[in-house]
């Protein structure tokens, strides 16, 4: 019995320890975090998604000038046309891809405290999602793979003037959100609270298939 005890004691003990280090973890300061990120995705009739990324940056102290984007291709068959702009500025760019992911690079000079506003620009090719009789606008907008926090987000949904007040559903996934319709082809989801490192948003928007009369994309096609 004595031994039981102890044990359950251990287990008390370390899981006490778990969650102290974790707060102090989630705790621990970032060289900086991010004030607002606005997603616009604006869907065309041939079924291409031209997404559009602000994202302002706040740096508080020293950090590296690089920045990194990374978006996955296992639900897309292609992404091009990449841009990165400051100020109306384009700015170079390193794309590659590694382990399904899509990267893009920038550097831009740094000197904190300091806030950089970079506006990401891409084609997202096969991007739409056939099921059934329904065509979806599914994309992970706000990203979970961070160690700083979003502070603030909106993401915006245009379709097509032909898909005007055909949409049967639209919702989100991951944080809470409050998600409307602005006009008969634009939808708007914005999370209730800070986005904290590691949560995410996923917008959904769907519309009847014979609508566009989008085939299916090649990576839907292959798992078909």
């Amino acid at each position: 019995m004595k031994k039981q005890t102890l044990t359950v004691f251990s287990l008390i003990t370390i899981s006490l320890i778990s969650l102290v280090t974790l707060s102090l973890t989630l705790a621990k300061p970032t060289p900086f975090y991010w004030d607002y990120i606005n997603v616009n995705i604006d869907v065309k009739t041939n079924g291409d998604l031209l997404i559009s990324e602000e994202q302002k940056y706040v740096f508080n102290s020293q950090h590296s000038h690089q920045r990194y984007r990374y978006i996955g291709l296992h639900k897309v068959d292609e992404i091009k046309d990449v841009t990165v702009q400051e100020n109306n500025q384009t700015i170079p760019n390193i794309t590659g891809i590694k382990n399904d992911y899509l990267w893009i690079r920038w550097q831009h000079p740094l000197n904190p405290p300091e806030a950089h506003t970079f506006t990401i620009n891409y084609r997202v090719v096969g991007g739409l999602h056939t099921k059934n009789d329904h065509t979806l606008v599914y994309w992970k907008a706000i990203f979970a793979k961070r160690t700083a926090p979003i502070k603030n987000a909106k993401v915006t949904v245009n379709l097509p003037s032909a898909l005007a007040n055909k949409v049967v559903d639209f919702r989100s996934f991951g944080v809470p959100t409050t998600s409307r319709q602005i006009d008969s082809t634009t939808f708007e989801f914005i999370p209730n609270q800070s986005v904290l490192p590691e949560q995410e948003l996923e917008v959904q928007v769907t519309f009847p298939r014979n609508v566009l009369n989008i085939p299916p994309a090649n990576w839907q096609e292959a798992k078909l």
